[in-house]
C-alpha cells in the first residue's frame, strides 16, 4: 500500500459570501482518512483565509505532486464555485467553471479555472499516482427550482476582473499508443446545477460531502468509485432531488487506493422509487421479466443460493426491479450490490452449429448454458463450423475471427466466450430507439484534418492514409439541434469487436451547441496490428451516438477487442470494466477532467445516431510497409 497524499481545502470565510459547512466537510473527511488512509498518510489542510489561490495551487503541485506509482493523491475542495460563458472545445454546455479560493473575491484575485485544475491533476496522474478530486461546490448555475428550506448554494457570480479562458483552438496531439493516466472526478452536481449546504444531523454540512463520507463508511475500505457514487447520489437526491452528484472516471477502481477490482457492469440500489438497476433501454434491455443475479461479495457466497431481482418497469437509463423469492434486510437498503444480467435480459444470438457430430454435441450443450446465446430464434444469426479440432465463427459484421481450438470442454467454453462477445457487440452496434424524436435532432459530423475524406452513397465516411503513409486525422463533433440540454455518449464500435466510449465519454451538450470528441484534439485513424498497410487494406468503425435526458451507466459500453489470448469472460457478465478496451479506433485517448456520471431517477427520452467510418490505404502500396 502506497502513500496517501491528501489536500483538504475548506473555505467558509468568503468576503460578502460566507458559507458555514465547508470546514466541517473537510474535518469529517480528515477523520475518515485517518481511519482508512493506511500507515503512510500525509494530510495538508488549508482552511478559510489560508486557502488562497497560490496556496491551493502550490498544495496541488508541491504536496499532491509528490505522489508516484502506487500512491494516492486526493484533493477535497469544499467552497464556492463559479461559471462563465466559454466557446472552447471542452465546454459542450457553453460554460466553463472555476474553484473560488479564499482570495479570489478580493479585487484582482483570480479563481482556479477548470482547464488549469485539470492540467495540474493530470500531470500528477501521468506520473503514476491514483488522483481523485472531490469537489463540493457549484460547477455552474442555472437551475430554476427553489432550493430546500434553509439550504444555501455554494456559488458566486463570475467577477468582472477574472481572466477568462476562451481559447477555442484544440491542443496539439500526437499518435499515442497507450492511454495516459488521468484523474478521477467526484463532483457535487452537474455543470448546470448548484450544490447546497444545510443543517444536517445537527451540523452545517454540504449535502454531497456528508453523503460521500457516509457512503465510504458504509461500503468500507474496498469501496469502488462506482458504488460510492451510486450510494452518494441517492442520499443527496433524497434530500434535494435537483442536485445530481457525478462520477467522471472508471467505476471499477477503489476510491482511495485506485486498484482495479473485478466488478459487474450493473449496480442494484434502493431508491425513492424502489429497487433500481442502472441498466435500461439504452443498454439493450427490452423485456419486463428479465432477471439480474446479485454477485455476492463474501468469499463463500450464500448457503441458500443466489439472489435474483426481476424487472418490473423499463426506463431509458435504468430499470425498476423486485426481489424474487427473498426479502431484503436492513443492510441491503443502505448499500449497493453488483448484479449480472441473467435470462432473458438481452435478446440472445441464434447460433447454428454444423460439422463433426461429437463436436456439434459438445458445442450445442455449451451454447445452451450461455445467457447471450441460443440454438434458435430470431436473434443475430451466427454460424459455427466445427471439426478437426477447430471451430470457425462466421456471421458477425466485424473482421473475421480466426479458427479457435476445440479439443476439450475448456476450449468449448472459450468458443462460447467468443460468440457471447460478438453477440453483445452487435447489440450495441444495432442499438436503436423506435421513438425517432430525439434521434432526428442530433447528429455526428466527421471533418478531415489529415488525409482525404469522402462520403459514399450509403452514408459511409471513408478516410484515407496519405500517399506517404501518414495516418488520417479527423475532427468528430456531436451536435444537439434539439430545444433542450441532452446527455451524450459517443461509442466507437470497431471491427475487431471492441466498443469504447472514449471519444465522448458522457457529458451534457446544450441546445444549439456541439461537443467535440477528445475535447478538441484530433482523432487518429489507423489500421490495427496485423493488417498490412497495402492497397486494399481497410478497417471499419461504427460511431454510435446515444443521447438521453439523464446520465447513463457507461460501464456496459466498454468491450475489449476480441482476442483468443485474452482471459475468459465471467459467465453472464456484459462489458466487464476490468478489461481495458485498448486502442479502439486506433486513436490517442482523450485527456482532461470530463468523464461520465451515473444514472438519474427521472424518466426521459433517448435516441441514437450511427455513422459508419472506413479507414483505407491509398491506391499505391505504402513504401516500407
Amino acid at each position: 500500500m502506497g502513500t496517501v497524499y491528501a489536500l483538504l481545502v475548506g473555505i467558509d470565510d468568503y468576503p460578502d459570501k460566507p458559507l458555514g459547512g465547508c470546514v466541517n466537510d473537510v474535518a469529517e473527511a480528515e477523520s475518515w482518512l485517518r481511519q482508512h488512509g493506511g500507515p503512510d498518510l500525509r494530510i495538508l489542510p488549508l482552511r478559510d483565509r489560508a486557502a488562497t489561490r497560490a496556496a491551493v495551487v502550490e498544495g496541488i503541485r508541491g504536496h499532491l505532486g509528490r505522489g508516484g506509482p502506487g500512491d494516492t493523491a486526493l484533493l477535497w475542495f469544499s467552497g464556492h464555485g463559479s461559471e462563465d460563458e466559454s466557446d472552447g472545445p471542452r465546454t459542450a454546455t457553453g460554460r466553463s467553471q472555476a474553484l473560488v479560493c479564499a482570495d479570489s473575491l478580493d479585487p484582482g484575485g483570480q479563481p482556479i479555472q477548470d482547464t488549469e485544475l485539470g492540467a495540474l491533476l493530470d500531470e500528477i496522474a501521468a506520473g503514476g499516482a491514483h488522483v481523485v478530486a472531490v469537489l463540493d461546490c457549484c460547477h455552474s448555475g442555472g437551475i430554476t427550482r427553489d432550493p430546500p428550506p434553509g439550504a444555501r448554494s455554494r456559488r458566486v457570480a463570475w467577477q468582472p476582473w477574472w481572466r477568462t479562458d476562451r481559447d477555442g483552438a484544440p491542443r496539439g496531439a500526437g499518435a499515442q499508443d497507450a492511454e495516459p493516466l488521468r484523474h478521477v472526478l467526484l463532483a457535487a452536481c452537474r455543470e448546470q446545477e448548484l450544490a447546497y449546504e444545510a443543517l444536517v444531523d445537527g451540523e452545517q454540512r454540504g449535502y454531497f460531502s456528508h453523503s460521500l463520507v457516509h457512503a465510504l463508511r458504509r461500503l468500507g475500505p474496498a469501496a469502488t468509485l462506482g458504488k460510492a457514487h451510486a450510494l452518494t447520489e441517492e442520499r443527496v437526491r433524497g434530500r434535494y432531488d435537483a442536485q445530481h452528484p457525478e462520477l467522471r472516471g472508471p467505476e471499477h477502481l477503489r476510491f482511495l487506493h485506485g486498484d482495479a477490482l473485478s466488478v459487474p457492469p450493473f449496480l442494484l440500489r434502493h431508491t425513492v422509487s424502489g429497487w433500481e438497476v442502472n441498466c435500461g433501454q439504452v443498454h439493450g434491455l427490452r423485456a419486463v421479466g428479465a432477471e439480474f443475479t446479485l454477485v455476492e461479495e463474501t468469499a463463500g457466497g450464500r448457503s441458500d443460493g443466489p439472489r435474483v431481482v426481476v424487472v418490473r418497469e423499463l426506463r431509458p437509463e435504468s430499470a425498476l426491479v423486485e426481489p424474487a423469492g427473498w426479502t431484503p434486510g436492513r443492510d441491503d437498503l443502505t448499500t449497493v450490490h453488483g448484479v449480472n444480467p441473467s435470462a432473458p435480459a438481452f435478446p440472445p444470438a441464434a447460433v447454428t452449429v454444423v460439422g463433426d457430430p461429437a463436436a456439434v454435441g459438445m458445442m450445442t450443450a455449451a451454447v445452451a448454458g450461455a445467457p447471450m446465446l441460443s440454438t434458435g430464434g430470431p436473434g443475430l444469426a451466427l454460424r459455427l463450423d466445427v471439426g478437426g479440432g477447430l471451430a470457425r465463427v462466421t456471421g458477425g459484421d466485424g473482421h473475421p475471427v480466426g479458427p479457435l481450438p476445440l479439443r476439450s470442454s475448456d476450449d468449448a467454453a472459450r468458443v462460447v466466450d467468443c460468440l457471447s462477445h460478438i453477440a453483445r457487440w452487435h447489440q450495441l452496434k444495432d442499438l436503436d430507439n423506435p421513438d425517432p424524436w430525439l434521434s432526428s435532432l442530433v447528429r455526428v459530423t466527421v471533418e478531415p484534418l489529415v488525409g482525404d475524406l469522402w462520403h459514399t452513397a450509403t452514408g459511409e465516411v471513408v478516410c484515407a492514409y496519405t500517399r506517404s503513409g501518414q495516418e488520417p486525422q479527423v475532427r468528430v463533433r456531436v451536435h444537439n439541434d434539439s430545444p433542450r440540454m441532452l446527455w451524450c455518449v459517443l461509442l466507437d464500435l470497431a471491427d475487431d469487436y471492441a466498443s469504447s466510449p472514449a471519444l465522448f465519454e458522457g457529458d451534457f451538450v446544450a441546445s444549439g451547441h456541439a461537443g467535440t470528441a477528445r475535447h478538441g484534439e484530433p482523432v487518429w485513424l489507423r489500421l490495427p496490428p496485423g493488417r498490412s498497410l497495402v492497397r486494399g487494406s481497410f478497417a471499419r468503425d461504427w460511431l454510435r451516438l446515444i443521447v438521453a435526458e439523464n446520465e447513463l451507466n457507461v460501464a456496459p459500453f466498454r468491450l475489449p477487442a476480441w482476442s483468443s489470448d485474452a482471459p475468459g469472460a465471467e459467465r453472464g457478465a456484459v462489458g466487464r470494466p476490468d478489461r481495458d478496451a485498448g486502442s479502439v479506433l486506433r486513436l490517442a485517448p482523450p485527456t482532461g477532467p470530463r468523464t461520465a456520471g451515473g444514472p438519474a431517477g427521472d424518466v426521459g427520452r433517448w435516441g441514437t445516431v450511427v455513422v459508419p467510418v472506413r479507414t483505407v490505404c491509398p491506391d499505391l502500396t505504402i513504401r516500407g510497409a
